[in-house]
Formats: C-alpha cells, structure tokens, sequence
C-alpha cells in the first residue's frame, strides 16, 4: 500500500511537509500543494482516515443536519455544502433532523465522536440536538436558522428584509389584499419572512387579516391543503406570499384546483429562487437568497472552530436578499 513516505520520496520533500499538503494545511503553497497532490493521484496513494484519526484525534468528518429533503433547496444546499468541505479537506455526514419524528436516534453520532463539528441546516427553536451538541463541546454552525436557546455561529439570510421586499412589489402592483403561507412558529427563517411582511403591511396601514396566513409543514399535500383553506375564503387574498418555493408549488396546485389563474386571478411570491422556479413554464416571481455563498461562509466558519484552538465569540452573519420579478405577478382582477 501506497503511504505518505512514498509520496514524500517521490517528489523530494520531508514527510512532514507531504502530511500538510494532503490534509490542505493553510502554510503549503498552492504549487506545493499540487505537486505533492499530483504525485499521490499517479501513485495511487488513498489516506488512511482511522490512522489519522488516532494522531490528529479528528474524523475530519462534518455532520450536516437536514430535514425534508424533497424541498428543491436542499440539494443546492447540501451540494454547496460538501463541495465546500471537500476543498477543506473534510468528509461529509448527512444526518436527519433529530427533532423530527422517527429520527430521534440520529444524534448517536455525537456519542461515538465520529464527527469533528455539526452544520445545522434544519434546527427548530429549542432544538434538543443543537443543545446537545454544544453542550458536549461539538462545534456548531447553524446556516439559514436560528435558535435563541444557544449560543453559536449563525449564517442568515436577511428574512425579515424579504417581507419588505415582496410587499413593496405587490403594492406596487396594486395589491392590498397580501395573504402568507408560512411554517410553524419554531422555524425561525419562516417566522421572520411572517413577520417581515406583518411589519412591512403595518407600516402602510394595511390590514393584517389572520384568516390571510397559514401555517403549514413542508409536506406537500398539507401545503396545498393550507392553500385552499385561504383561497376559499369569502374575501379571499388577491396575493399570497409563500416563505419557500415548495410552498409556492403548493399554491399553484391548489389555484388550479381552484379553477383560479395565476397570475390573473391570483398573484404568487416565493422564497429560495430554487431551479424549478425559473423553468419556463413555472417562471415564479421569488425572492433570491444567495444560499451557495452561505454555504461557504457557514463551512469555513466551521472549520476555523474546529481547527483553532481557545476561546471563540460567536457572531451572526446576514446576507441580503433581492427580488427576483418573473411571471406570476399581475394586478389584481377588479
């Protein structure tokens, strides 16, 4: 088998320094670095991860925690979020939200220390696995969610922006009667899209009509379900802002349910500019997070916990969010 000595021996540095280049070690040159990655590809030299472990005492593994994989922002996040890892040097654990029903078990990976630090992509307000992590000293990064019962890294999106964004777009189409298919209260991205849009209608002196906003899981057919019991209202909203892009589909569903057109009839907002919000035939006006740079910011805050020894101040980064104009937005039928 293949070891880093051989490596070493074969482009003509110290071990030491063929150690650093494999385990992308910030103090190896870029052309180092290649060389030495270049000789272990043509030697066919494969690290031996346990080994490692027992020296280094990390499993340079990182657990991503997600929820409902179905939603079409989770590949594009967990995409981002391995691609990432990789170019530092760590593997990726994809684990299933711990608060959800039926997969309670999963923080077992916390017991076995077989991860070095945990990406919270899905956590709920009070989260039982966010505090266990942290408690056992596991560094924690939580990318688009917060929960005010720890104290850790945040990596946000401006959500609370978003609802002055959509609001300003629908008024200014003529729009007054805004609707919100929101999540749960203990989702803390969907709560503050909510509030954004409460606080940007307040602020103009519309109306807040709480018949006008459900709340819904991220299932599809309880989101359609959501949808219909708004849009069968006696004075049903002219526009409904949904706090993620599957929600959004859940509403154009439901429309034409409904026998009700969109945009015609029914003008509908989203969040997450994921793919399918943009395929020709959908064309969903929807507000864009820069997820793939988030991602990012929340690898590489991880990593500098992990790999940096003393005391660390958790701060919170917020990413702005714009507005993407597409097709399913009109004014209002008389």
């Amino acid at each position: 088998m293949v070891t880093s000595n051989d490596v070493a021996r074969h482009v003509g540095l110290s071990q030491t320094t063929v150690s650093r280049a494999l385990r992308g070690d910030a103090s190896v040159t870029p052309k180092t670095r290649d060389r030495v990655l270049a000789a272990a590809r043509e030697l066919g030299y494969v690290p031996h991860s346990a080994a490692r472990t027992l020296v280094t005492r990390r499993s340079r593994a990182v657990g991503v925690v997600v929820a409902d994989l179905s939603s079409p922002i989770y590949p594009v996040i967990v995409e981002s979020l391995q691609g990432r890892l990789d170019e530092c040097g760590y593997r990726m654990i994809l684990i299933r939200d711990p608060d959800e029903p039926g997969f309670e078990n999963a923080t077992d990976v916390l017991t076995s220390a077989t991860v070095d630090g945990m990406l919270f992509v899905s956590a709920r307000d009070n989260s039982a696995a966010v505090r266990l992590a942290t408690e056992r000293g596991v560094p924690v990064v939580l990318l688009s969610r917060d929960d005010s019962s720890v104290t850790t890294d945040v990596v946000l999106s401006d959500d609370r922006a978003a609802g002055e964004l959509v609001v300003a777009h629908l008024v200014e189409w003529g729009h007054e009667r805004i609707g919100v298919l929101s999540t749960p209260r203990d989702r803390s991205n969907g709560r503050d899209r909510e509030d954004g849009v409460r606080e940007a209608l307040r602020r103009r002196g519309m109306q807040v009509r709480e018949e006008w906003i459900k709340r819904t899981s991220f299932g599809h057919a309880d989101a359609v379900r959501a949808a219909c019991e708004i849009l069968r209202e006696p004075e049903a909203p002219t526009a409904l802002f949904c706090v993620a892009d599957s929600f959004a589909f859940a509403v154009l569903d439901a429309a034409h349910q409904l026998g009700l057109r969109v945009p015609e009839d029914l003008s509908v907002v989203g969040f997450d500019d994921s793919e399918p919000s943009r395929w020709s035939f959908v064309r969903l006006t929807t507000v864009h997070q820069p997820i793939r740079e988030m991602s990012c910011e929340a690898v590489d805050r991880l990593v500098s916990r992990i790999e940096t020894s003393g005391t660390h101040q958790p701060t919170t980064r917020v990413f702005p969010v714009t507005l993407r104009e597409r097709a399913t937005v009109a004014r209002p039928a008389r």
